[in-house]
């Protein structure tokens, strides 16, 4: 799980900003450009990176210092990593350093600082602090847009164009494509059934292709279900098929995407039940009803064991600036969740007689 991430000179954070992860829920709030897909793709690259390897392989610093770049690259969809230096100061040197825990990887063991610069050489790409344990752990993203309707297409382009896709979503396809070797985890079970009941239904992969199968009905092309659907079953396969369990850390990007709100307390219950079975969440949203229905189960009794963690990004002329507090009520005031508010008290004024 990513435990720290402290970045200075990345995309829009030009300063240095610090996020402290928690092991249950971490909830991502801005608007447009505030840089929340910016900072999920960097810790997703970062927890790629560190499960990739292994100490007793003894890996060059210079050969770590290629990959890394490579999956930079990759999952931001570069052709190189100036376009990752912050565009507030130029020339610029970006800085980060990450802190990972796992099992039988403690606080402190897997820490790992890097920069580059922007227009140098391959980027100056250097690492100044390896790792002395590596991940055992997996970490999956998962993107705004869905994937399951254009899989054949998008899995076509992949292994023949690599270079033109980002490797998130390249990702996700393999993980899809995962046979599940035993039943999931027990914890999980419930959470597949809450998925199915959302759905109506399960999803089904025949000869490369998925399909919502309800019941007493012919399967359905994914072309004909709703977009937030797609989503929502897109999880349920990872957790049939055991790519996301225990240990891992799943990165959502606005998981609210295309779903009717009188759905979203049911999501809600989703995203609890994972953390209780031991995933770390790291998603982001702009949606304020699914902030306050969250707010409103983590203060129940069952549910307060979860740590949870909020961060607010506010974007301003100098770059995003970020506030962060254990309780959504403890943020500092967002313009993104504000339009919302005052919405909403413009039309109680107007039904007033």
């Amino acid at each position: 799980m990513i435990r720290q991430l402290t970045l200075e000179g990345i995309t829009l954070f030009p300063s240095a900003q610090c996020f402290s992860f928690e092991p249950g829920i971490n909830v991502l709030i801005g608007g447009n450009d505030s840089g929340k897909s910016h900072l999920m793709k960097l810790g997703y690259a970062l927890c790629k990176w560190s499960s990739g390897s292994t100490r007793k392989e003894l890996p060059a610093v210079w050969a770590e210092e290629k990959r890394l770049r490579l999956i930079l690259m990759r999952v931001f969809g570069l052709r190189d990593l100036t376009e990752l230096t912050s565009r507030f100061v130029a020339p610029c040197t970006a800085t980060v350093h990450a802190s990972m825990v796992g099992e039988k990887v403690p606080p402190g063991s897997a820490e790992l600082v890097f920069s580059f610069r922007s227009g140098a050489e391959e980027e100056g790409l250097h690492i100044s602090t390896m790792p002395e344990r590596y991940l055992n752990s997996n970490s999956i993203y998962l993107a705004a847009r869905e994937v399951l309707s254009v899989y054949p297409c998008y899995t076509q382009i992949g292994r023949r164009y690599p270079e033109l896709l980002d490797s998130a979503g390249w990702d996700l396809c393999t993980a899809l494509e995962q046979e599940p070797t035993a039943e999931p985890e027990h914890a999980l079970l419930p959470i597949i059934r809450r998925i199915e009941a959302l759905l109506r239904g399960r999803m089904l992969r025949r000869h490369d292709r998925f399909y919502l199968h309800r019941p007493g009905q012919e399967p359905t092309e994914l072309n004909l279900v709703a977009e937030g659907f797609k989503r929502i079953g897109t999880l349920g396969l990872l957790l049939a098929n055991g790519s996301v369990r225990r240990g891992t850390t799943l990165f959502w990007d606005e998981p609210e995407m295309n779903l009717n709100t009188s759905h979203l307390p049911a999501l809600v219950d989703i995203l609890l039940a994972l953390c209780h079975a031991g995933v770390q969440l790291v998603m982001s949203t702009h949606s304020l009803f699914l902030l306050r229905e969250l707010a409103i189960r983590l203060s129940e009794a069952k549910h307060r064991v979860l740590s949870r963690r909020y961060f607010g990004l506010q974007p301003g002329e100098h770059g995003t600036t970020v506030c962060a507090a254990d309780e959504l009520e403890a943020l500092d005031r967002l313009d993104s969740l504000d339009a919302e508010a005052a919405q909403a008290d413009r039309y109680l004024r107007m039904e007033q007689p």
